[in-house]
């Protein structure tokens, strides 16, 4: 099959086993005792073997010399030798279930010979089991392409790029196997490869493509005299047939293979012996698609009547699509109706029935079948059908308790997700809803929960109402302390601990934040999480400008966890973030000497240490850290940007730190401090109104008020005779460094003299 036939390796290896004779063979023939192996002594007496001398004893003239060919090897003759070397060491490292070894002895193999199917297939295989399978991949691809017949290999690689989730190319391997001249399109492997197509272009999308595919496969299974089935082949398929021929009738359906699609669906009612309802389901989508709507009501009714319910909420929205195909609108609910009375106990019809009592101005009639249906359970599709109703009829209070009854299911949340990006939305009905809350928390007993305080904080947070939204994280809090439940008051804490704290963060209340942590390190159901809050705690301490406090808090953590290095990052970051720089230093290279495997903590630190340099006066210092890490990682955007500012900063090496800060921009064309570092670059290059647009775009993002940024172009600005503009940025930027906690004293007595002179 192969263009590349087995005969370079065998004839490699018969070389290597002639060696082997050759040297082995001769007037005496050396023998010796395998260790552990009985019948040592026994053999030596039927056969005496020569003494064999030590060089020890003076006796070195017999050495074995190294085998010469009679013909000297060409290069081409010795890597294939040296391959079939490497194939031979893998095959007996892979008998002695050396895997991984047997695996780097067949790539030696292969780097020898790369023209090879034998060693791509062995090293596919080796490559699959040890879940490389990136390398298997790489090496199905170089082997399709040595061999571009070998379906069974197309179709494994097909198969492993769909694991992967890579649809396109798994399909294109699988059609290239199916193509495959060498294939029997016969055989019950091209069926499954068919199969497998179809699959993969249903995933896609490509439905016509899909039914050709089913084609093939619904041939096999209705005449399987004309195909060469295996055994395996023809079970697997059958195995799952009825569900098989349900899915081949509905993609002839969606395809206009109208007749095709009646007989998979009879195939499919044959095999799903006594439920005739699912092929009239089926045959009522065959005359839909015809448009014969009576014959498709008539049919869809027997589904009905034997009160199915495995096609769900499809076939009740199927029935309302057929009904107005009619133009009988107005029979929808009195059907659905004559359903329910008939099938009490079927939910999904219920809910179907009561939401459209509920897009047709049935309030009472809605509520009433989804209470009637929800019953005592904690349905959450019932819940979420209800919670919809009174959003829309804007029933605030009985939308606060459903809401409480959701968040207690479990996962009702993620099902009902849409439900609330749409109510933060709506502005009317966040307002509306908040103001039913306040009333509702200020009853004797409370008529909002922890769960109902909670969802409403959310929705206020997405709603931009930040105030309410900080008032019910704390109500919700406060309500989780005191609940009766100890996993309410741990682990719904903490959930709302983390939700309460982002919103504190993104409102820079770290003050409000800390208390918030003190009381969460003091509560034992916590203990399991203490480490963290103490890490978070020191976080918002120190933002607070609180550093003493911020110190002691991390050496409690530190104390408890002395392994973490996290908490040693912090301990230096806390210095860093005060300004006090000679303590800084000594914790960074300290954490650099302790972690160095922290690869990306160490890089923080570097950074940090740079910088710190820096704001020291000791520029050449901060220089020689970056050009450090620079020579280890030449493309790195960040370090490019830090370091071509410095050199910009200095006004040195400036069509170098150009170069640099363009690599960086490259990277991430919208980073504010790398348009910042290039205007500051062009600034001094004297190229001011470039300079002025990329301040200016730097200046439009967020975090663009920076008084850094605002200074830079209000120098631009200066230079390009904008006098007015300049001095209204310089205000700008002195306010915002006197406002920094820790104020930049030095940018601040600049910026100052800038506005004086």
């Amino acid at each position: 099959m192969s263009q590349f036939s087995r005969t370079p390796i065998l004839r490699a290896c018969l070389i290597l086993l002639l060696a082997a004779y050759v040297m082995t063979t001769g007037q005496g023939v050396l023998s010796a005792k395998m260790p552990g192996k009985k019948g040592g002594e026994k053999d030596a007496q039927k056969q005496k073997a020569p003494r064999v001398f030590s060089l020890e004893e003076g006796i070195a003239d017999d050495v074995v010399l190294p085998f010469v060919p009679a013909t000297p090897r060409t290069p081409v003759d010795q890597k294939e030798i040296d391959s079939a070397a490497w194939y031979m060491t893998g095959r007996m490292r892979e008998a002695r279930n050396d895997f991984i070894g047997a695996y780097d002895a067949y790539k030696k193999a292969m780097e020898y010979n790369p023209n090879s199917i034998e060693i791509y297939r062995v090293l596919i295989r080796l490559a699959s089991g040890l879940d490389k399978t990136e390398e298997a991949i790489e090496y199905a691809q170089k082997a399709v392409e040595l061999d571009p017949e070998d379906y069974e290999l197309m179709r494994k690689l097909g198969l492993h790029m769909a694991g992967q989730g890579r649809f396109e190319e798994a399909v294109t391997f699988l059609k290239k196997a199916s193509d495959s001249p060498s294939i029997d399109k016969k055989s019950g492997v091209y069926v499954i490869i068919q199969h497998d197509q179809a699959n993969l272009y249903e995933r896609l999308g490509k439905k016509e493509e899909a039914a050709q595919c089913w084609e093939v496969v619904f041939r096999a299974l209705t005449k399987p005299e004309e195909f060469t089935f295996e055994y395996n082949t023809r079970s697997q398929l059958e195995a799952k047939q009825g569900k098989l021929y349900e899915r081949i009738g509905q993609s002839f359906l969606e395809t206009d293979r109208l007749k095709l699609a009646v007989d998979a669906f009879n195939k499919a009612a044959d095999s799903q012996k006594g439920r005739p309802g699912i092929l009239k389901y089926h045959l009522a989508q065959v005359y839909f698609q015809s448009k014969q709507y009576q014959q498709a009501l008539d049919s869809l009714q027997s589904y009905f009547d034997e009160q199915l319910q495995s096609k769900g909420r499809r076939a009740y929205e199927f029935l309302t699509e057929i009904l107005t195909a009619l133009n009988r609108q107005a029979d929808v609910i009195p059907q659905l109706e004559k359903l329910a009375e008939k099938d009490r106990f079927n939910r999904t019809l219920h809910y179907y029935l009561a939401e459209q009592y509920g897009e047709n101005d049935r309030f009472d009639d809605a509520e009433k079948t989804y209470l009637e249906s929800i019953g005592e359970s904690s349905d959450t599709e019932g819940l979420a059908g209800l919670l919809s109703l009174y959003q829309k009829n804007q029933k605030y209070a009985k939308l606060i308790e459903t809401l409480s009854k959701i968040v207690q299911t479990g996962d009702g949340v993620q099902r009902i997700q849409s439900n609330l990006e749409r109510m933060s939305k709506d502005p009317e009905l966040v307002k509306g809803l908040i103001a039913e809350a306040e009333k509702l928390k200020k009853q004797d007993p409370p008529g909002v929960d922890v769960f109902s305080a909670f969802m409403i904080a959310k929705l206020a947070s997405e709603a931009d109402r930040k105030a309410a939204a900080s008032e019910f994280y704390q109500f919700a809090m406060d309500a989780a302390a005191k609940h009766e439940k100890p996993q309410i008051r741990g682990n719904w804490t903490l959930l709302i601990l983390q939700e309460y704290s982002q919103l504190l963060r993104e409102e820079d209340k770290y003050g409000e934040l800390a208390v918030l942590l003190q009381k969460a390190v003091e509560n034992p159901l916590l203990a399991p999480q203490r480490i963290n809050l103490l890490y978070f705690l020191a976080d918002a301490r120190e933002r607070n400008g609180e550093t003493e406090a911020a110190i002691k808090v991390n050496e409690e953590a530190r104390q408890a966890a002395p392994k973490f290095p996290l908490l040693d990052y912090q301990h230096a970051w806390i210095y860093y973030h005060s300004h006090d720089w000679e303590k800084a230093i000594v914790q960074m290279q300290n954490f650099i000497k302790k972690y160095p495997e922290q690869k990306e903590r160490v890089y923080q630190v570097k950074m940090m240490l740079s910088n710190t340099y820096v704001q020291q006066g000791e520029i050449g210092k901060g220089e020689a850290v970056l050009e450090e890490m620079l020579a280890d990682d030449p493309e790195n955007p960040s370090i490019n940007n830090d370091l071509g500012y410095l050199y910009a900063d200095q006004g040195k090496n400036l069509e170098k730190a150009e170069k640099m800060i363009r690599i960086a921009l490259k990277s991430e064309p919208d980073n504010m401090a790398y348009l910042d570092s290039m205007g500051w670059v062009l600034f001094k290059l004297e190229r001011y109104q470039e300079a002025a647009e990329y301040l200016e775009k730097a200046s439009k993002l967020p975090g663009g008020g920076d008084s850094t940024i605002l200074d830079h172009l209000a120098d631009c600005y200066h230079k390009l005779n904008k006098t007015k503009e300049a001095n209204e940025l310089w205000k700008k930027a002195l306010e915002e460094a006197q406002q920094s906690s820790p104020a930049d004293t030095k940018l601040i007595d600049q910026l100052q003299k800038k506005l004086n002179q």
